[in-house]
């Protein structure tokens, strides 16, 4: 349990350094921070649901995804890229559980992951997406994610400091 609670208090700090850290693109001060938006919702048969999003990352940003889940519930998923040319992605728990592979340019333009809840890696599961550091334009990236019905979908938006 402490564990758990040490790699999600991990990836949300994470996520805070990474978004306080960049600015915008047109050389402002302003802080550019990764925002989304919940395309479509919906319950599949009795057993499963399903969420397709756009999330908008800004050079350097981060954004995760987290799913509670329950030993042996399946997940399935896949992600494009609608604008931009590079996205770092991986799935961890307690461990890391994936990381997309990029393609023969050297970018992870797209990617479909399956992956099935253990008890080993714990409950909480984070989809945790990046953007290119050098990159200077934003990413958009359009996700579809399906679990369990019985468990339960969050999106974190990371708080800003000042």
């Amino acid at each position: 349990m402490r564990r758990r609670l040490f790699l999600i208090i991990l990836s949300i700090a994470s996520a805070v350094v990474l978004t306080a850290g960049c600015s915008s693109s047109t050389g402002g001060s302003s802080t550019a921070k990764p925002s989304q938006e919940i395309l479509r919702k919906s319950t599949i048969g009795t057993d499963w649901q399903m969420y397709q999003m756009r999330l908008i990352l800004p050079p350097g940003s981060s954004f995760p995804v987290l799913l509670k889940l329950a030993a042996g519930d399946k997940v399935d998923g896949y992600f494009y890229l609608e604008k931009g040319m590079n996205v770092d992605f991986g799935v961890n728990a307690d461990s890391p559980v994936y990381h997309s592979t990029p393609n023969a340019t050297g970018n992870v333009t797209s990617d479909r992951f399956s992956f099935t809840a253990s008890k080993e890696q714990g409950s909480t599961y984070s989809l945790q997406f990046s953007s290119t550091p050098n990159s200077t334009e934003q990413e958009v990236v359009f996700l579809e994610v399906m679990y369990p019905m019985k468990g339960s979908f969050a999106v974190f938006v990371p708080l800003e400091t000042k």
